[in-house]
């Protein structure tokens, strides 16, 4: 039985709501940068992605950051990169104080600040992720986590006052922060924590899932893809991710449903093949309850957004490929 189907007669609503961050793709296109620190408690009911680079600081706690198909062990002094688009979340362990530095930078900017600097290149495009990886995660010791932590709080505080030349200032304390990090290369770990084996077993399946998304999958294949009976494969995908597998498959479906409608032209038939849904009618019934819009107008939303963005000679050009 397919796993899209096996939950279609339950009740949904416990889905994952909206999985695109639009606030965070509002912010960037105010200012290419955001940076803040926080201290609140935190659940995230879904995976989430968003058009910048989300750069991930843990200053104190401790628990699980998942990106994609990797599951990073949280813990002071743990940096996580996120490529745009990748689904990400936090699973901080909530019975411990949780604070942590989010910067989000969007994707033209940080490639324009390489470009600019020939000499800053290979420094800052190390701190990406690769076009195989969705994140990057490593381990700060005591000394660097205090100074990248300095660096992201003055940041935090050009960003949010906006004083006279703080767009150059923000810009000077970016590349210091990847100057830092250039230095910290060699000394950085890898992450730590964590049943390493049952990590290594989720991260495959979250591989699996995200590279025949577009298939049918079934609970059957995956248990004899892995060896394990179904109750295990259930408990230990939970247990890792917070999600069942079905809840995973649908929303990562509807995020590269996202991505194909704001990126190119398909009819909104072939999107819903594309990302592995057999039926046009339960694609748009599913995508609507969990973007609040449907499909179509997802796309005439985001096209006006991004004409907007866009500089008029860069719009003109736009339009008259399309013509």
């Amino acid at each position: 039985m397919e796993l899209t189907q096996r939950y279609v007669a339950q009740d949904q609503s416990d889905l994952p709501e909206p999985v695109v961050d639009e606030w965070t793709n509002a912010t960037l296109s105010d200012f290419p940068v955001h940076c803040s620190y926080r201290t609140t408690s935190l659940f995230q009911p879904a995976f989430h992605s968003h058009r910048g680079f989300e750069f991930y600081l843990c200053v104190q706690g401790k628990g699980n950051f998942i990106a994609g198909e990797r599951i990073h062990a949280l813990g002071a002094g743990t940096f996580t990169v996120v490529k745009p688009m990748a689904l990400h979340l936090s699973r901080p362990n909530r019975s411990v104080p949780f604070h942590r530095y989010v910067l989000a930078v969007q994707k033209n900017y940080l490639e324009n600040l390489y470009i600019e600097d020939k000499a800053c290149s290979f420094t800052i495009r190390q701190w990406l992720p690769d076009p195989d990886n969705d994140s990057i995660h490593v381990q700060l010791n005591a000394r660097q986590l205090l100074s990248v932590q300095e660096t992201l709080t003055q940041l935090e505080w050009e960003i949010t006052r906006k004083q006279p030349c703080y767009r150059l200032i923000t810009k000077s304390l970016l590349l210091q922060l990847f100057a830092q990090l250039g230095r910290y290369q060699s000394e950085s770990g890898d992450d730590h924590g964590g049943n390493h084996e049952q990590k290594q077993l989720v991260e495959n399946i979250l591989s699996y899932i995200m590279e025949h998304h577009h298939e049918p999958l079934s609970t059957d294949d995956l248990c004899g893809k892995f060896h394990l009976s179904r109750s295990t494969l259930f408990r230990i995908f939970k247990q890792i991710t917070g999600f069942s597998i079905n809840e995973f498959l649908v929303t990562y479906r509807i995020n590269m449903a996202k991505d194909f409608l704001h990126g190119t032209e398909l009819p909104i038939t072939e999107v819903a093949a594309a990302v592995g849904f057999q039926d046009i009618s339960h694609f748009c019934h599913t995508f609507k309850r969990m973007s609040g819009m449907t499909p179509s107008r997802y796309r005439s939303i985001h096209r006006t957004q991004l004409n907007s963005e866009m500089p008029p000679i860069l719009h003109q050009q736009k339009m008259g490929q399309q013509r």
